[in-house]
């Protein structure tokens, strides 16, 4: 599975992955539940939080194993 290598707030190279093992839970609009299949990571040089779909990490390495 590929790994993001960049913070999306502020661009740096600096992330690195944290809570591997929770789940994260929402409630918007009625829905109050497990929202499953992200991946937490950090910006290690100014702290950003950010989660990234796990499927997307998925697809996006399949698609580089085909071409």
């Amino acid at each position: 599975m590929l790994q993001p290598i960049k913070c999306p707030v502020c661009g740096k190279n600096t992330i690195e992955p944290v809570l591997e093992k929770i789940s994260v839970m929402a409630q918007y609009d009625g829905f109050h539940g497990d929202l499953g299949g992200l991946r937490t990571y950090r910006c290690t040089e100014l702290g950003h939080i950010f989660f990234v779909r796990t499927a997307d990490l998925e697809s996006a390495d399949q698609r580089i194993v085909a071409s």
